[in-house]
């Protein structure tokens, strides 16, 4: 995440500041609407909501994707460059509602978060749902009750939670686990919670000491020919060996460490490759005591040796890494950063360590 706004940004900001004493001046309703022809003019995908009493002399003014995680580092930078409001307080993402017993309708259809049963496993590194309702669907429904459910665990969950911490979502008559317990949407958060923390391991808390490593090694297979001649192809093989850092896995997802930062050097000999292990080692060091990240996984493969740390900062981790890339042995270097917050790199390979 870039620390400077992009002009869009700037310019959303602008305007909405100027737009403040006009948007007082309109019942609450109204201000929403008004506040969202504001930021369709400069940033796609984002809309406004608004959280407060109609005579609040400050209201929360909540920033969301609608659950696109394609926008979510939009918006953490639109949040992040907000200016001081007088009559606002900015958040990103959709937050949990505080009465997660409701209805909702559409088209002439209501279904109620008492009328869906929720039931919790594991997919991967992610939490996977399996749901069902208790009530009698009629058929010419059952597109709008799915609609429905979702709608409900975005609120429900919330918006950041929802759309990363959930992996599968299916549709079923009875629990794939028979022993999977079933439980009401409308009592679902506190569950969902438990199960992250006691069952996944997801305490948020960074990990102090020696972190504990588990190695594998890997074999990729494919069909090639240098020589272009597809009739004498023949099969190549290269290995991998992959390091995972288990004690990672308590700050997965964590919404502060969305970003996978790799550095990516060659190792065409054995000093080569122990000088940039103890680079990245280093690297490691400098992102973790300030806990500005971790690193998660290594992986050496046809003469390079990539690490990749989670981070919450991009900017913030380059300045901490500075001195580290200036180096001789970074010469080969290629840094690469990528908006990963459900950790989909980490968990590709974490899952077959346990």
């Amino acid at each position: 995440m870039s620390s400077t706004p992009s002009p869009e940004i700037a310019a959303f900001w602008r305007e909405f500041s100027d737009a403040q004493a006009s948007l007082q001046a309109q019942p609450l309703r109204e201000r929403v609407e008004s506040a969202n022809v504001i930021i369709e003019r400069h940033l796609a995908g984002l809309a406004l909501e608004m959280s407060g009493g109609e005579d609040d002399v400050v209201v929360d003014l909540i920033v969301t994707a609608h659950g696109s995680t394609d926008n979510f580092p939009l918006l953490m930078q639109v949040v992040a460059a907000a200016p001081v409001l007088q009559s606002y307080r900015v958040r990103a993402f959709r937050e949990r509602t505080t009465q997660p017993d409701f209805p909702i309708g559409m088209d002439g259809f209501e279904l109620a978060t008492s009328d869906v049963l929720i039931a919790c496993g594991q997919d991967d590194g992610q939490a996977a749902l399996e749901i069902r309702f208790v009530r009698e669907i009629p058929e010419d429904y059952w597109d709008h009750a799915r609609n429905m459910a979702f709608i409900m665990l975005d609120h429900v969950l919330g918006e950041y939670d929802f759309a990363v911490k959930v992996g599968a979502v299916d549709f079923v008559d009875e629990a794939s686990d028979p022993l999977t317990p079933w439980v009401p949407l409308s009592q679902f958060a506190p569950v969902f919670d438990r199960y992250w923390v006691d069952t996944l391991g997801r305490t948020s808390d960074f990990p102090m000491g020696e972190h504990d490593w588990t190695g594998m090694t890997l074999a990729f297979s494919g069909q090639g020919d240098p020589t272009g001649d597809t009739d004498d192809a023949q099969e190549s093989e290269d290995t991998a060996i992959v390091m995972v850092n288990r004690s990672a896995n308590p700050v997965a997802m964590r919404a502060d460490l969305t970003y996978a930062l790799t550095l990516d050097l060659s190792v065409g000999t054995r000093d080569e490759l122990a000088a940039v292990q103890d680079l990245q080692d280093q690297a490691a060091t400098l992102l973790e005591l300030p806990q500005l990240g971790i690193m998660a996984y290594t992986m050496t493969r046809a003469g390079r040796r990539k690490a990749v740390y989670y981070v919450g900062d991009e900017q913030l981790a380059k300045q901490a890494l500075a001195p580290l890339l200036l180096r001789d042995e970074a010469e080969s270097l290629e840094l690469t950063i990528a908006f990963d917050p459900a950790w989909s790199g980490y968990f590709e390979f974490a899952v077959h360590c346990e």
